[in-house]
């Protein structure tokens, strides 16, 4: 596997690769497109030292646009190949994909990893947390689906101001189609064929500082809602009902027919407080 990363310093550029790479036929794009938010800082975790995939290479901001703000983004991609393929087609293959992106000239990052590496790096990840006693802290993540058409502004007020400097931990975000997804289950997604996953995937240390970044990923959702954008929580725990009616939208009559035909007792998932059990 060529396992790539490219820096954006401007997420419009960013946003219209990303989504022009999973909108390609699978021929004709990288195996693997993701992308991630990180702070136009020194900050080993937050921050430049978090993108480098070489650990020989250095992240060299003077390549850097005067007009990059706090944060900055990365495009993460990987193109398949067998062993028996010619490292000169590879990298044809590879510069034909790269060539039309609008990343920062200067910034990228690339390694070669055997597939299997590739496949595990995020259990490499874990196993490093652990020996370092931070996978044992509590995770307060969050996790959104936000419609394309609401993405810069969660993107204006979410990255550039409320996390701007970092959570300890990776903030995700990429897109995703709608038409990937089975429309015969109870899934609710935003409208549009092209909708983003935004992950904030905190680590913090037992105590107080738990209980503030809750608060924090509850600001972030309360905006969403006050805001009026098109998005889906991750998984959800709401406790009334018009939390609920509101998370599934359109699709909320289907899913109360549902559950009178399939489970009329409301037996399953009493946890969610979505519909009342009946001894009936």
């Amino acid at each position: 596997v060529r396992w790539i990363r490219v820096v954006y310093a401007e997420f419009e550029e960013f946003t219209r690769d990303a989504e022009f790479l999973v909108s390609q036929k699978e021929d004709q794009s990288f195996d693997y497109v993701e992308g991630f938010v990180f702070c136009n800082n020194d900050d080993p975790v937050n921050g430049w030292p978090s993108v480098q995939l070489n650990p020989d290479q250095e992240f060299n901001p003077a390549h850097l646009p005067q007009t990059a703000g706090p944060v900055l983004y990365c495009l993460e991609l990987a193109f398949h190949y067998r062993n028996s393929d010619q490292p000169s087609t590879v990298d044809m293959a590879v510069s034909r994909l790269v060539r039309g992106l609008g990343f920062v000239d200067g910034l990228i990052s690339q390694v070669e990893v055997s597939y299997m590496g590739f496949l595990l790096r995020v259990k490499r990840a874990e196993q490093d947390a652990k020996a370092n006693g931070v996978w044992d802290n509590p995770h307060p993540w969050l996790n959104l689906f936000v419609s394309k058409s609401d993405i810069v502004d969660f993107d204006r007020t979410v990255f550039k101001k409320m996390v701007k400097n970092g959570i300890g931990g990776p903030m995700l975000i990429y897109p995703l189609l709608r038409s990937k997804w089975d429309s015969r289950t109870s899934v609710a997604l935003p409208e549009g064929e092209i909708f983003y996953i935004v992950a904030l995937l905190r680590f913090v240390p037992k105590g107080p500082s738990v209980e503030k970044k809750v608060a924090e990923n509850r600001e972030i959702v309360n905006w969403c809602i006050k805001e009026g954008l098109d998005f889906k929580l991750y998984l959800p725990h709401y406790r009334a009902k018009e939390d609920w009616k509101r998370h599934f939208g359109n699709q909320w009559t289907r899913l109360e027919k549902r559950k009178a035909n399939f489970d009329p007792m409301a037996i399953l998932a009493p946890g969610q407080r979505i519909f009342k059990r009946t001894n009936q």
